[in-house]
């Protein structure tokens, strides 16, 4: 009896382990109670071999899936559901039926505890989807369906392909002479009058079209609460000052060269140092002037033969500690740095200090303008002056030093100039930059930016302020005069 079942097609299934096997039955040895296929599929994949024998050990499930094959010319052991009729099925229905108990029984000689009988129906899942057996996806050669609908998708006519297209037929149905007469006309008319008819021939929708707005990428499309452009407000004192307005609209006040004293003092009385004042002036300004020379396209490992050069002029006073801290962080980043200062007779403890950090670096300090470089340069830093020690301007080294900041063809940067009238700076200044808030400064001194040193809101309000940071995520800001 077991032979009947060579020539099926057969799903078995082997466990987590072993896997899925489909293919068809060439023999089935009972007494060792083994199957072999050919033609075998493991787990949707075709086998190497030509034939894998399993034996019932291994087998989990059996089942037949010639009902899923086209055209399968193998023998049907499974019987049908009788359909409801209300006549009588015929006599020869029994000898059926006895005959699928006789093949039942072979099958089950062959493995009488793992090999399951052929299923008779399908469950409503699997009459659904014909891709599903018993509950598992088969394999791809055995998602097949007589009745999956591969006829009505590639039932095309063969005589439709092999028919050629008639281009002239088709050229035919285009009226060609009254598109030129039509085309001629609209030639001959007015141009107003071509506008009067695109008007009239305008859609209402058109018409009625709507300017729809428009943003940018970093805006923001749902709305939020009204947007405070002024989040920066001096004392009573002090209106009626100029004010910049940053890149997002936002507006600065100035301040006075006295204020942004009394602001630095609130701060060092309420534990923020001048020695920290100083340090994050000077990594503010660093990165500026890094950005101004280049960034990263100077400063990088191919570009290491020509490295930066920047001669920074200094005094002995607040400023010019932070701009000796300034070459300091700019002497770290591997730029070329000189700083000159003159040989003060005696300077403030803090000024000695930036001098000794100074000296840890590659910087070199100068004392006379005679060994300041004959060459151009990229940066030209200036920060002789503070607002409260204009008697420099009498000395012999500051002239000296103006005369060659004015000869020189580099792009100068100013830190902190003071608001004096009476300044007038001897040099074409490009870049002035302020620290807190800025002053008023005249359109000579070039472009205004602002550096942010973190003085958090408290210091401010102990001087009559309301500030509110216009940084945002930046180290340092454009000023602009006008919006």
């Amino acid at each position: 009896m077991a032979n009947e079942f060579v020539g099926r097609h057969v799903s078995i299934n082997c466990g987590p382990v072993l896997g899925f096997f489909q293919g068809q039955i060439t023999s089935v040895n009972s007494s060792n109670q083994a199957i072999t296929i050919k033609d075998a599929f493991k787990n949707g994949v075709k086998c190497s071999c030509p034939e894998v024998t399993l034996v019932a050990s291994d087998i989990v499930d059996l089942s037949m899936i010639d009902e899923l094959m086209p055209n399968s010319t193998a023998p049907d052991t499974t019987s049908k559901p009788a359909p409801r009729q209300k006549e009588k099925q015929p006599n020869n229905s029994n000898t059926g039926k006895n005959q699928s108990k006789e093949r039942k029984k072979g099958l089950q000689t062959a493995s009488p505890q793992t090999m399951s009988p052929p299923r008779v129906t399908h469950s409503f899942r699997e009459q659904r989807h014909p891709f599903v057996k018993d509950g598992r996806p088969q394999s791809g050669r055995q998602r097949i369906d007589s009745h999956s609908g591969l006829d009505d998708c590639f039932s095309i006519d063969q005589a439709e392909l092999n028919e050629d297209f008639d281009f002239e037929k088709n050229l035919a149905l285009f009226d060609k002479q009254s598109m030129y007469i039509v085309a001629l006309l609209l030639s001959l008319l007015p141009f107003w009058l071509k506008c009067l008819i695109y008007v009239y021939r305008m859609p209402n929708k058109v018409k009625k079209h709507k300017t729809v707005a428009k943003y940018r990428h970093d805006e923001n499309v749902l709305e939020s609460k009204p947007t405070v452009y002024r989040q920066i407000v001096t004392n009573s004192s002090e209106k009626g000052v100029a004010e910049y307005y940053t890149d997002a609209g936002l507006v600065v006040p100035c301040i006075s060269s006295s204020t942004h004293a009394r602001i630095c003092e609130t701060a060092e009385l309420m534990g923020i140092s001048y020695t920290r004042q100083f340090e994050a002036f000077a990594i503010s300004a660093n990165l500026m002037a890094l950005s101004v020379v280049g960034g990263s396209n100077r400063l990088h490992p191919r570009n290491a033969h020509q490295r930066p050069h920047i001669v920074v002029f200094t005094a002995s006073h607040q400023l010019g500690a932070q701009a000796i801290a300034t070459a300091r962080h700019l002497a770290n980043q591997n730029v070329q740095v000189e700083v000159f200062m003159d040989d003060f007779v005696k300077m403030h403890d803090y000024i000695q200090d930036e001098l000794k950090l100074l000296t840890l670096t590659s910087a070199r300090l100068i004392n006379d303008v005679k060994d300041l470089p004959s060459t151009p340069v990229d940066l030209v830093i200036v920060a002789m002056e503070d607002g409260f020690s204009s008697f420099f301007r009498q000395h012999a080294w500051y002239k000296a030093a103006t005369r060659w900041c004015s000869n020189t063809i580099a792009p100068i940067m100013c830190f902190c100039p003071p608001d004096d009238e009476d300044f007038k700076p001897k040099f074409n200044i490009k870049w002035s930059v302020c620290s807190i808030l800025p002053q008023s400064l005249p359109e000579s001194f070039g472009l205004v930016y602002l550096l942010d040193i973190g003085l958090p809101p408290k210091v401010f309000k102990q001087v009559g302020i309301t500030y509110r940071s216009p940084f945002c995520s930046k180290s340092f800001i454009a000023l602009h005069r006008n919006r």
